[in-house]
């Protein structure tokens, strides 16, 4: 069908998306337009929803988010791969572990554990069943036989670790899972610092000590971080991103949960197929013939 003089889309985004160079600007570049409205900002939370009513056309998602099942929303194929590799992995202090060098081995019983389709049934579990962040964590480490014997009443007098997270569904159960093996496993207390924010609250506390360890990404840590050019190969930016930021950081990327959670596009599943739009490409040219 011919696209030109079609109706604009309407378009949100969240903050963050809007800000790094792996998000608008940098989706806008590498495919050649722009929106003829400036998309609006809304919160992570709401966009899903407000796609699903038809309030906005477009959104930018992550691949493991539950509500994309719920809300029967399409994920637009990144067919130009502009979007880097997003594993998520325990990001912790060099010093964290010079003092407590038993954490590795514990967070490191993850490593390839959690699928794309794992993550996103423990999201959709939270998000669209209620259940408590700590909850789907545990169900999923004991499924797994992850969880240690310890007991919190038996643990005794030293520093907590201290266990943080970004402002999502997905980072709290990340989270939890992290403070939860520690706690079964260790000796060592903990205290939970969930869904402080964004990536650059979370990284800042980690700098400083305020954090001992919280769920990261390689892409953000590439991209949002180290401000380098978007990679495509998940073992090449896993590379890049361990060694910097061991050496710049003293922090220390441990082995990634397994799962990708990549950026993405979505749009409600039949809006797309009606316009003809599967890909991103799709996107850009249905936008560009609009305008």
């Amino acid at each position: 069908m011919s696209l030109r003089n079609k109706p604009a889309l309407t378009v949100a985004f969240g903050a963050e998306f809007l800000t790094r160079p792996d998000g608008y600007e940098g989706l806008s570049r590498h495919y050649g337009f722009r929106f003829e409205s400036e998309p609006r900002q809304m919160m992570d939370g709401l966009m899903c929803k407000a796609l699903s009513v038809g309030s906005v056309d477009v959104i930018d998602a992550f691949t493991t988010d539950g509500r994309i099942l719920a809300y029967d929303l399409v994920i637009l194929e990144d067919d130009r791969r502009f979007f880097p590799p997003y594993h998520a992995a325990p990001l912790i202090r060099e010093a964290s572990l010079v003092h407590h060098p038993e954490l590795k081995a514990v967070l490191n019983t993850l490593a390839g554990r959690i699928s794309d389709a794992d993550m996103r049934r423990m999201n959709y579990e939270v998000d669209e069943e209620g259940k408590t962040a700590h909850a789907v964590a545990r169900a999923f480490l004991d499924e797994q036989g992850l969880l240690g014997s310890h007991k919190a009443a038996e643990k005794t007098g030293t520093a907590p670790v201290v266990v943080g997270s970004k402002e999502f569904t997905e980072q709290e159960i990340l989270g939890e899972m992290l403070a939860l093996l520690i706690e079964s496993h260790t000796d060592i207390p903990v205290t939970r610092k969930l869904n402080l924010g964004g990536t650059i609250i979370c990284f800042n506390a980690l700098k400083a000590g305020d954090l001992d360890v919280y769920p990261e990404y390689t892409g953000t840590g590439l991209v949002n971080i180290l401000k380098r050019d978007t990679v495509s190969d998940p073992d090449t930016v896993y590379e890049i991103v361990r060694r910097a930021f061991r050496d710049q950081y003293g922090l220390i990327w441990l082995e990634p949960f397994g799962f990708n959670n990549s950026y993405a596009l979505a749009m409600r599943k039949d809006h797309a197929r009606r316009l003809e739009i599967h890909t991103i490409s799709d996107l850009a040219r249905y936008v560009k013939r609009s305008q």
